[in-house]
């Protein structure tokens, strides 16, 4: 994995898809969570989030398009995937991200905790926030950003602007409640609509000028 671009920050720990699996499990059976914050809400959340996880990986279901784009990267492109085990968005979006990766021999997929690799997470805030999940794909021989995606699908988050403006006294568990039936309705298609016009326009740079 590259950190040659520029001058890109050092990534504190990390993980394999599988590694972090392990770790969320490890969490939920200790009743910790992830980061320096061990509240119980963000434990119960780690704990229904490793649910949540195994539910998207049993209805998982790429889509043809996408997975003839991936057949298409001609070269190795890193994928670092910014989250933490609390994080509602994470759990829908996080092993979705690792089905996608798995279906190209030219990604490599690593995850990283939000709260302890700070530096790469302020390079790519969302309205000045360390939203998460936050995607980002880089040439891997060259470290050069090729695009980044997060923290929700386009399509998801125009729900989540409409909830707010329809229900502007709503509480947050009204909104998570929302998210989680969206999600699940969804099944993954939002994010890979996302992914697969952001790799077709990264594969549309790449093409050498004649």
């Amino acid at each position: 994995m590259s950190t040659t671009f520029e001058t890109a920050p050092t990534l504190v720990n990390p993980l394999t898809y599988n590694l972090y699996s392990i770790l969320i499990e490890a969490l939920v059976a200790a009743g910790q969570t992830t980061g320096p914050e061990q509240t119980e809400e963000k434990i119960a959340f780690t704990k229904l989030n490793a649910q949540r996880t195994k539910r998207v990986h049993k209805t998982f279901a790429l889509l043809p398009e996408l997975r003839e784009t991936l057949q298409q990267i001609p070269a190795k492109w890193d994928w670092l995937l910014i989250t933490e085990s609390w994080c509602g968005d994470g759990a829908q979006l996080v092993p979705a991200i690792a089905e996608i990766a798995t279906a190209s021999a030219n990604i490599e997929l690593t995850i990283l905790l939000r709260d302890e690799n700070p530096e790469l997470m302020d390079l790519y805030l969302t309205n000045g926030g360390r939203a998460i999940p936050k995607l980002i794909c880089q040439d891997a021989e060259t470290g050069e950003p090729l695009f980044t995606w997060g923290p929700r699908p386009t399509a998801i988050q125009q729900k989540v602007k409409a909830f707010k403006t329809e229900n502007p006294y709503a509480d947050k568990e009204e909104l998570h409640q929302q998210l989680a039936i969206w999600y699940a309705r969804d099944k993954s298609e939002a994010l890979q609509r996302d992914l697969l016009h952001l790799m077709k326009e990264a594969l549309c740079r790449s093409k050498p000028v004649n």
